[in-house]
């Protein structure tokens, strides 16, 4: 994949300036567009928590946080307001909106009320589990990136809080156009920044999608750091997203680790862009272990392979195309899933999953417990 150059901040000197010796800041422009419409930064007092932070790094006008409020009045945060508004409004809204939808009709009616999603391999994408599963209050997210924290933006100085904003816009816009991060790009986006890990990006993705966070807390799963974060959605129903950072791989996957997913309770799980690392012998212990804990499975053909879920003891829904996987993981072909889609009645899909961006070429599979 070819990804976008990172776009660099210009004229940072008169405005931080400006702020750091008391005259007035450089105003934003007009007509600067936030997620939900025009958006106009007051001049706020107090402490920032981290809603406020989600809403900063969102590019929406935080509600306390004297510092961050000052930094928004400059031209310079107009610029990651109006990057990160454009590409929401262009890839994200669409797209999430149209999961949604597909859910409602597609998902909801079969898989009730479940009380945990598990997203193997989902690293902080939180976006796209919470748009196909709404209704489901607690989040699993698992993979290598780091947890990191609720970052300290009002201690920083405001070029550094700045610089690091423009990283943050390039892993955000890689998620919003490819449809999931790549991993080995965000972390050379953010390694150097403030903005590390997965948490900044959950406190994003709640703010940027109209919820509220409630409280973020670092948390321990059988000694795999991790972090919970209690929110609000849109609609108001409060929910729980959680991201645990550790190796699925049978040298890694066992004991603790595993005890501590298995005390989340049966669910569902949740399988997109995974690396058909479910193909690899080394990860048959985690396979099984989502075998047998799921009551419902939704992938593409990058989760577990089709002959594991063929037998009687599951019920399959087939939806979108599959052809082959992307050139990239070639040798992964699964021509008995080719030959499933042929044989039984497809419904179309009008979002891309995972590799296959486009709508004609994504597929989902279904599978849930007799």
């Amino acid at each position: 994949m070819i990804r976008p150059a990172v776009l660099k901040l210009r004229n940072f000197l008169l405005p931080l300036l400006a702020i750091l010796t008391g005259c007035g800041p450089t105003r934003p422009d007009a007509s600067s567009q936030g997620p939900f419409g025009p958006e106009e930064f007051p001049v706020v007092s107090g402490n920032a928590g981290p809603n406020d932070i989600a809403l900063f790094l969102a590019g929406r006008p935080v509600r306390r946080g004297a510092a961050l409020s000052q930094i928004q009045q400059t031209a310079e945060y107009q610029v990651h307001q109006r990057e990160m508004n454009a590409v929401w409004r262009q890839t994200g809204r669409h797209r999430v909106g149209r999961m949604r939808d597909w859910s409602q009709t597609n998902l909801s009616p079969v898989v009730g009320r479940e009380k945990v999603v598990m997203y193997p391999f989902g690293g902080p994408d939180l976006l796209y589990v919470s748009a196909l599963f709404p209704q489901v209050p607690n989040y699993a997210l698992m993979g290598l990136e780091p947890v990191g924290e609720v970052p300290a933006l009002e201690a920083m100085p405001p070029a550094e809080v700045l610089r690091a904003l423009a990283a943050f816009r390039q892993a955000t816009r890689t998620q919003l156009q490819a449809g999931y991060f790549i991993t080995k790009d965000m972390r050379s986006d953010l390694e150097q920044s403030a903005l590390r890990g997965v948490t900044p990006i959950f406190l994003c993705t709640v703010a940027m999608t109209g919820g509220q966070v409630d409280s973020v807390n670092p948390i321990s799963a059988g000694g795999r750091p991790g972090v919970e974060m209690k929110f609000r959605g849109a609609d108001g129903k409060r929910h729980a997203a959680m991201y645990v950072s550790g190796d699925l791989s049978n040298s890694g996957f066992a004991g603790s680790h595993r005890d501590w997913l298995a005390g989340l309770g049966s669910g569902l799980t949740y399988f997109k862009a995974a690396s058909y690392l479910m193909h690899d012998s080394r990860f048959s212990q985690a396979r099984e272990f989502f075998l047998t804990q799921s009551r419902a499975i939704l992938q593409d053909d990058s989760g577990i392979p089709y002959r594991h879920l063929s037998g009687p003891e599951w019920s399959l829904r087939f939806f979108g195309n599959y052809h082959k996987p992307i050139e990239l993981f070639s040798k992964h072909a699964q021509r008995d899933l080719r030959e499933a889609y042929a044989a039984n009645p497809s419904t179309s899909l009008n979002f891309g999953s995972g590799y296959h961006v486009n709508t004609w070429e994504a597929n989902l599979l279904l599978a849930v417990k007799r």
